[in-house]
């Protein structure tokens, strides 16, 4: 089972290299509405002004008490969600790749794999009861369609013809059509059970303990693809940060780490990407080959 925990931790083992963050523990549990935290050692780097992660909430500090090793906060700092927090959580200071940041950046790479570019869907089956008289029928249950696999009759338990005179049409009033998706025949077609398979995007992940394959739908093969996504999105800005002058002085970085240097070291990264959805969107292209008389 691979969750969206899993892919954060991978991916945050190859952005930090070996770095080791400032930590600490939540002394006592607190709930998404306690304002004053207790660390269980002492303070360090959390002061006023400090930014610090719990799980995937990012708390700002207005005051501390390194006797007490309490800090006065501001919950759900940075768009990030209050939450309540067990004892012996741990606390990053100063996190250099947010967890929430970083959730956010994996739903964007799972809805980017089911671009037209990308080509990666999931496969969708219903089975439908026609009347043989109506000229389209709702596709029962369905919401975002990306295009339609096959339809096949159930003529006989042991024959199953494709219906190829069929057609997908979508964005119809749901007044009619209760999910908005019909299935069109342009020919008559004899009444009977019908299945239809159609392709569809991924599913976001709701939290870290989604399941990639059974909440999101994303095959296991596609692990080391939305790792690498959530790489690339969380380095992408990587390049513009170094360059502020203004929270940066010159330095000897310039000559010791080039502009440049970070973009040109995600270059490999983005080719495997690409070569992996690539590979991917063959792989469900010959499972799936589409079946209709266009």
């Amino acid at each position: 089972m691979t969750t969206a925990a899993t892919i954060l931790n991978r991916a945050s083992r190859q952005m930090l290299a070996g770095v080791v963050e400032e930590r600490n523990k939540l002394a006592t549990s607190i709930d998404s509405d306690d304002t004053t935290l207790i660390a269980s050692y002492d303070l360090g780097g959390l002061r006023a002004g400090t930014v610090f992660e719990i799980e995937s909430e990012l708390f700002y500090v207005w005051d501390s008490s390194p006797s007490a090793k309490t800090v006065t906060v501001e919950r759900g700092y940075g768009g990030s969600t209050a939450t309540s927090h067990s004892s012996g959580a741990i606390i990053t200071v100063a996190p250099r790749f947010p967890r929430a940041q970083m959730f956010d950046a994996l739903n964007s790479d799972i809805d980017d794999l089911s671009s037209t570019t990308n080509g990666l869907f999931r496969v969708v089956t219903v089975d439908l009861d026609y009347n043989g008289a109506d000229r389209q029928i709702d596709i029962t249950g369905s919401s975002t369609i990306l295009d339609l696999i096959d339809v096949r009759l159930r003529y006989m338990s042991d024959d199953h013809p494709v219906i190829r005179t069929c057609r997908l049409q979508t964005g119809l009033p749901t007044s009619d059509f209760a999910s908005g998706n019909t299935l069109v025949f342009d020919e008559p077609v004899m009444a009977g059970s019908y299945r239809v398979r159609y392709k569809a995007p991924f599913t976001r992940a709701a939290s870290e303990s989604s399941d990639l394959t059974t909440n999101c739908f994303i095959p296991a093969t596609c692990d080391d693809i939305i790792e690498m996504g959530v790489l690339l999105r969380m380095m992408a800005g990587r390049e513009i940060k170094r360059n502020f002058t203004e929270s940066q002085g010159d330095t000897r970085r310039s000559d010791e780490v080039p502009a440049g240097a970070i973009r040109d070291s995600m270059v490999n990264i983005q080719r495997l990407r690409r070569e992996r959805i690539t590979a991917e969107s063959g792989r469900l292209k010959a499972q799936f080959p589409i079946k209709f008389r266009k």
